[in-house]
């Protein structure tokens, strides 16, 4: 087991993420929130885009930085869009930009197939021999074949629900993987409670990630608000 990956062991990690319609994007804003997290104990952070891993670098050495290049989708594209680390460029920003391990989207999609996706991670694989390679999965048979492919360190299940929605974390996807394959398993999607860190522990997760519930203050305003406007409307 490379040695990053190892340190991913039992961690949970904070991913940092500003988008350009939001008042943290900027690489000294996410700098700023990579710095609070490690103020909370932090370990491990996982980053879009270069700037933001070079600035996260800068805060230390020792910080564990899961890197990711985003190409987010324009209005209108369909889910088929593949848009965390489409590309073995992009692959190479990351690496360049300081990361420890890349995460990418390893769906298959009616944009880029079974086979595409075994070519970009045994080029990355090939060029980057000891960068960590999390494979980013929606369903079952994607996580199959990236286990597979003997090209990626950890699972992950960061896109689970991103077609059919589910509510909470995908325990059932965590439970399974655990009892298939050998590769850690990163349990990341709709982690907002504590209840869900349990859920994920017993299913059997190897380690967490936690993105919009600490780092992105409009989306939990808006959750509270709506909360506590819905618990008005009952009373009236």
């Amino acid at each position: 087991m490379k040695t990053c990956v190892n340190a991913c062991l039992g961690q949970l990690i904070v991913s940092c993420q500003a988008y350009e319609d939001t008042p943290l994007y900027g690489a000294e804003n996410m700098k700023r929130m990579v710095q609070s997290a490690m103020l909370g104990g932090a370990k491990v952070v996982r980053c879009c885009w270069p700037q933001d891993i070079r600035a996260a670098r800068s805060l230390s050495p020792d910080l564990v930085i899961i890197g990711i290049n985003k190409i987010m989708p324009q209005a209108g594209n369909s889910l088929d869009d593949v848009f965390i680390t489409p590309t073995f460029e992009k692959a190479r920003e990351v690496v360049e930009a300081g990361a420890d391990l890349l995460a990418l989207d390893a769906r298959i999609t009616k944009k880029r197939g079974k086979s595409e996706l075994l070519e970009l991670l045994h080029q990355i694989r090939e060029a980057f021999p000891n960068i960590g390679v999390m494979a980013d999965c929606a369903a079952y048979e994607e996580c199959q074949i990236c286990a597979q492919s003997g090209a990626v360190d950890i699972l992950s299940t960061t896109l689970s629900g991103l077609v059919k929605p589910i509510e909470g974390p995908d325990t059932e996807l965590v439970r399974q993987l655990k009892a298939d394959f050998t590769l850690p398993v990163n349990a990341e999607g709709r982690i907002w409670e504590l209840k869900d860190i349990d859920a994920v522990v017993e299913a059997g997760a190897d380690m967490i990630t936690i993105g919009t519930a600490i780092t992105r203050p409009h989306l939990i305003t808006e959750r509270f608000l709506n909360h506590y406007l819905q618990l008005q409307d009952h009373a009236e």
